[in-house]
């Protein structure tokens, strides 16, 4: 089993580093509006997962418990997600092709670490 503060914490600086790679490039080619953006979704997905990673941490024993506290888990990224969204399209006018290429970039460094610690587990 892996340490899961240091994953959190490699997967976060990941992200966050190719985040910044992501906007620099984005500012270069477009305009500063989608490195904004891209940096705005990267950081609403990092939250996102560290508010998830918290709640798996500390799951009751009781089964029943700890799928209520994963479902309020659940809910509560939905609802800071959605909100965040709103935020970011309607007050700070930030372009959404930015937004969804940062949570995309945000989704695939995820999904890579989990894949590599699956295969891990494995061999």
């Amino acid at each position: 089993m892996v340490n899961f503060s240091s994953y959190v914490g490699r997967v976060t600086a990941t992200v966050l580093t190719l985040a910044l790679l992501m906007a620099a490039v984005a500012a270069w080619g477009w305009g500063r509006e989608e490195a904004y953006a891209v940096l705005f979704a990267a950081f609403l997905s990092v939250v996102n997962m560290l508010i998830l990673g918290g709640r798996l941490i500390a799951l009751p024993a009781s089964a029943q418990r700890a799928a209520q506290r994963l479902g309020g888990a659940v809910l509560q990224r939905w609802t800071i997600t959605i909100l965040g969204l709103i935020f970011a399209i309607f007050w700070l006018r930030l372009p959404v092709i930015g937004l969804v290429a940062g949570f995309l970039l945000t989704h695939f460094v995820f999904l890579a670490f989990l894949v590599r610690e699956r295969s891990r587990q494995r061999s």
